[in-house]
């Protein structure tokens, strides 16, 4: 998760451009904004999988800062792992709500921008906005079912508990690795979260499967900044001060033939120095965290008590995306009857499809969609590509 700023607007199918100068400086990758900033929260969630050097070489620098923290307060180092965030980037405007059904294609990693979508319209829902669409299935390719544990991030009955009565959810899995070690019942897959703390816990148990949480990683903040702005402010007023007693009230005269004065005046400049960054910078160091650590407490109070306002009817729905969907085990989606049901469905009806993934699952869905607008029927499919092309 990403910390932005209050009021801070941005579209659902948006992503940014990530960067860790501790993995390389020149290296910016796009990542998928999977929340919405109708959300009350302070955040913006980012999802990477380890599939690449550069997400397995971040994943590995975050694993590292979390065995750092570990050891304790005392031996934590005070600026965390840097993280530069820029954008969102992406559509100007949030197309798919001109549409009363949605049909969201993914494969894999595609999945992300379309959480973003799910996230936005049940807030909408929530607000009781009329052009949010009321239908809205939800087809997801993927090689392993450990893939789904992102699924339990969402919890549709906490961002709008009377989600179902204007709203119509489907979500299709279809697992096409078939790997007997793969069990629908019983999986352990670990998420890193981008936060501002470090906790180890349990998220989402039920019966022998959850998901563990790991969140070691702090972005960069205009707080930071100011931290650091000021520790060097500091200690360039805490040198100046020192040095200016030193030189009023030691007599350093560099008349001596033996050089000690000069000896003591190259001591006493370093010794400013130090007195400077450690007395000076260290004091606002010391003075910064509790003030610090107070309005991050406060922060995440005010987000948590929206999460606990909920109707006394919320046990009784599905607790997370993961409990909605229907996993099927082997078999590639067959488009063409998934579009000729929804042709029936949708019949005189607009349908906005969006895909996100690989070339030849756009280029099949495609295919259906063109397909089924050339047929005698009144239902009509608005094909869209979601990428990362500015």
């Amino acid at each position: 998760m990403l910390w932005k700023c209050v009021g801070f607007e941005y579209n659902a199918l948006s992503f940014l451009y990530i960067n860790v100068p501790g993995i390389s400086r020149l290296e910016w990758h796009p990542f998928s904004a999977a929340s919405s900033s109708l959300n009350a929260s302070s955040t913006i969630s980012v999802y990477v999988k380890p599939l690449g050097d550069w997400t397995c070489s971040l994943q590995a620098a975050i694993v590292e800062n979390l065995a750092t923290r570990s050891l304790g307060p005392k031996l934590e180092c005070p600026f965390p792992l840097k993280l530069h965030a820029e954008g969102p980037y992406g559509q100007e405007s949030n197309y798919f709500l001109r549409y009363k059904n949605l049909m969201l294609v993914a494969g894999g990693a595609g999945i992300t921008p379309f959480l973003a979508i799910l996230n936005d319209l049940l807030k909408r829902h929530q607000l009781k906005q009329q052009e949010a669409p009321v239908c809205v299935q939800v087809i997801w390719c993927v090689r392993s079912i450990s893939e789904l544990s992102t699924l339990r991030d969402i919890r549709p009955a906490q961002i709008c508990p009377s989600f179902t009565d204007g709203l119509t959810l489907e979500l299709e899995v279809f697992v096409t690795r078939d790997d007997a070690k793969n069990d629908f019942t019983q999986f352990n897959s670990k998420k890193l979260e981008f936060g501002d703390t470090c906790t180890d816990k349990q998220d989402a148990c039920k019966g022998d499967s959850c998901v563990k949480t790991i969140s070691c990683l702090t972005p960069i903040t205009s707080s930071q900044n100011l931290l650091m702005v000021a520790i060097v402010l500091a200690s360039v007023a805490g040198f100046i001060l020192m040095s200016g007693l030193f030189n009023h009230y030691v007599n350093t005269s560099r008349t001596s033939a033996q050089g000690l004065p000069m000896a003591l005046d190259v001591f006493l400049f370093f010794l400013s120095t130090g007195v400077g960054i450690v007395v000076f910078g260290g004091g606002v160091l010391l003075l910064w965290n509790p003030a610090w650590n107070s309005s991050r407490t406060n922060l995440t109070a005010d987000d948590g008590r929206m999460d606990i306002k909920l109707n006394m009817d919320v046990e009784a729905q599905p607790a997370t995306l993961m409990d909605m969907c229907t996993i099927t085990k082997g078999p590639r989606p067959q488009f063409q009857e998934i579009f000729e049901n929804a042709a029936t469905r949708y019949r005189g009806e607009g349908t906005g499809v969006l895909v996100c993934g690989p070339n030849g699952l756009r280029e099949s869905v495609a295919l259906q969609c063109r397909a089924q607008n050339f047929k005698h029927r009144r239902a009509q499919f608005h094909f869209h590509s979601v990428s990362f092309d500015l």
